[in-house]
């Protein structure tokens, strides 16, 4: 198949960018061509590119930075003719692109952008995930409301009734992977077809390690970036209410870091927990191997946390809130533990019971390294892509 792969950056941004190289390269060797289309570039958007035959410069995608530039979406489909479109996250649909009938178009849904004006997946009066559809009950949690990146005021109107028409244009096009099992419900209840929403697990292609024993040392260990959807806070207050020993170890950036280094002193925490900064893919294996647990205390509804299989693969058990899609990886009681929604009493027990228990925890962590090479396989991953993305999968269009 000669594939273009249709994303706002090009570059090593976050996991969607992950998931697209990763998938860009496994294709390749297996005799695909694949392009990407692109809104802007990210950071080393020179090594990303070299996953790619080309990739070109949309300016129909919308732009969350900078003015749009590059070529219309119909000139890159006229100069590459592919068999497939696979969209991953973009801000607008060019005009006309779910009803063109001469290319098959399929979207990968990472997030609840599609069934979310927000695309937070959780209410922001109390900040618990949001089970209702789209719809009236948006304005009452105030999503006509968005964050300004310029000026002097803060926030700006967004239009919910255009968020839901962008939103509904996915309807139509051939083929909807949702990356978890929340996902996918929340989409089908905002109306997409269920016939043509499948669930797509997206995978990596990284070395699998061979497991390092659990240590007795009750060390924590947090990998993301520090934003308020992922949660840290919670896990600070967590911590607060532990009454074993034990040190935490933060790892990431983000533009909460400031304000949580300033809640971790207020709580008195700061003997214990070591923010760490940024660390690079080759190094973080080190930081798993010390780690007797990985907290994953997200407050949004993560669709399918790359980190949670990472976790797995060095065989740490996780501990997480039942939020969003981590009932698809997390197996309560057999591959780490889940705790009710930002209940944080729940949460310190949990971690407790895994840092005091080294045998509990070892054992949750052997199976975990067991089941995520059962069941999330790169090879696997690149099996469903193929039929989704070739006319073998297709399902008439509405």
């Amino acid at each position: 198949m000669k594939i273009v792969f249709a994303n706002n950056i090009c570059g090593y941004y976050g996991g969607v960018e992950q998931v697209i190289v990763h998938a860009a390269r496994g294709l390749a060797r297996r005799g695909h061509e694949c392009f990407l289309a692109y809104a802007a570039s990210g950071r080393d958007a020179a090594l990303y590119t070299e996953a790619f035959v080309e990739t070109l410069q949309c300016r129909e995608f919308g732009v969350l930075f900078g003015e749009p530039a590059g070529e219309t979406f119909a000139r890159i489909l006229a100069a590459v003719r592919p068999d497939v479109v696979f969209v991953h996250n973009i801000a607008q649909l060019p005009a006309g692109a779910e009803h063109d009938r001469s290319v098959r178009t399929v979207r990968m849904v990472h997030d609840p952008e599609l069934s979310c004006p927000t695309g937070l997946g959780y209410l922001r009066h109390g900040h618990r995930t949001c089970s209702y559809k789209a719809g009236w009950r948006c304005y009452l949690d105030l999503a006509f409301l968005a964050r300004a990146q310029h000026g002097r005021i803060p926030v700006k109107l967004v239009s919910i009734r255009k968020k839901l028409r962008e939103m509904r244009r996915y309807y139509h096009v051939d083929r909807i992977l949702a990356v978890s099992s929340f996902v996918r419900d929340r989409l089908i209840v905002n109306g997409f077809p269920s016939e043509k929403t499948k669930l797509c697990h997206p995978i990596l292609d990284v070395e699998v390690p061979d497991p390092s024993p659990v240590p007795d040392d009750p060390h924590i260990l947090f990998v993301g970036s520090l934003l308020r959807g992922k949660g840290v806070d919670l896990l600070l207050h967590a911590l607060r209410n532990l009454s074993c020993e034990y040190h935490a170890t933060i790892v990431g950036t983000g533009k909460s870091e400031a304000g949580l280094k300033r809640l971790c002193a207020r709580l008195d925490l700061s003997d214990r927990v070591h923010f760490q900064g940024w660390v690079d893919h080759d190094g973080i294996g080190a930081y798993y191997q010390k780690a007797k647990v990985v907290a994953i205390p997200s407050r949004c509804p993560e669709s399918f946390t790359i980190v949670g299989q990472e976790s797995m693969r060095h065989g740490r058990p996780v501990v997480a809130f039942r939020v969003g899609g981590n009932a698809d990886w997390l197996e309560d009681g057999k591959t780490g533990l889940l705790v009710p929604e930002q209940d944080v009493t729940a949460y310190a027990s949990a971690l407790e019971r895994l840092l005091t228990d080294t045998a509990y925890a070892a054992q949750l962590g052997a199976y975990a390294a067991k089941r995520v090479r059962e069941r999330f396989t790169f090879e696997g991953f690149l099996n469903e892509l193929e039929v989704h993305l070739s006319a073998a999968g297709a399902i008439p269009r509405q």
